[in-house]
Formats: C-alpha cells, structure tokens, sequence
C-alpha cells in the first residue's frame, strides 16, 4: 500500500523528467510514428486489401447460407418469395403553382377551362337527364 502511494506521489513528476530527455535525445512520438507507417505503407495496404477481401468472402457466404436457409423454409411451408415492391410514383398533380403562365394571346384562344362553375355542370346534367327521360316510353301513354 505505502510503494502504491508513493508512485502516485513521484511517478508524475518522474514522467514529466522522462519526457523532457525524450525531447532531447530527439524521440519525439509523433515523427516516430510517421516513419514507421511510411516505411511500412505498401505492406500495410497490401495487408489491409487482404483483410478485407476476406472479410467480403466470409459475409458474402454467410449470406448465401441465410438465402438457402430462407428458401428451405419458403419450399417447407410453400411461401411465394416476396418480389422487389416496384417504389410508388406519386403522379404529379397540377396545382397551378409549377404551371406555365399562359400568354394573353392564348387566354382569349382558349376559354377558361379551369373555371369551376356548379351551376353550370347542375343545369347541363339536368338537361342530359330530362333528355334522356324523354326518349323512354312510358305505358301510360
């Protein structure tokens, strides 16, 4: 317990005593380091590449294990395998606001179109209707 306290005591400012002769015998961590990885770079790359083909190999087979399992499973209990859902295309409505203004020359060649005029459409239906009636022969004639 006392050997405990008493690194705990000295070993910080032994290890601020230590960095500075590091500093001066010229190992400074950081430059080490790039050396060492600019050294070893075409290795490590090469090693890294490797790696990870073989981590695509290993997930890819796991893979193709989970897609057997699934299809002895669809086979067992008859289940269709499930079809890519095609992405649903919302239609694009005309609301007016990305339309093109229509020029003046084309207001006057084309009437208004857009109008919404219920008592036109009431009165239209109305006289299709009694038309209509009109051509049915009654038996009390």
């Amino acid at each position: 317990m006392a050997a405990f306290i008493a690194k705990q005591m000295i070993g910080s400012k032994l290890d601020s005593v230590k960095d500075i002769f590091e500093e001066l015998a010229g190992d400074k961590k950081g430059g080490d380091e790039e050396e060492k990885v600019s050294a070893e770079d075409p290795e490590l790359i090469e090693q890294r590449r490797e790696e990870e083909e073989r981590r695509r190999n290993k997930y890819a087979k796991m893979e193709a294990e989970r897609e057997k399992v699934r299809k002895d499973i669809r086979d067992k209990y008859n289940i269709k395998k499930p079809e890519a859902q095609p992405q649903m295309v919302m239609p694009e409505v005309d609301n007016g606001l990305n339309r093109q203004k229509k020029s003046p020359a084309q207001l006057a060649i084309d009437p208004d179109e857009d109008d919404f005029n219920p008592v036109k459409m009431a009165t239209d239906l109305f006289g299709s209707v009694k038309e209509s009636l009109a051509n049915i022969p009654f038996p009390w004639k």
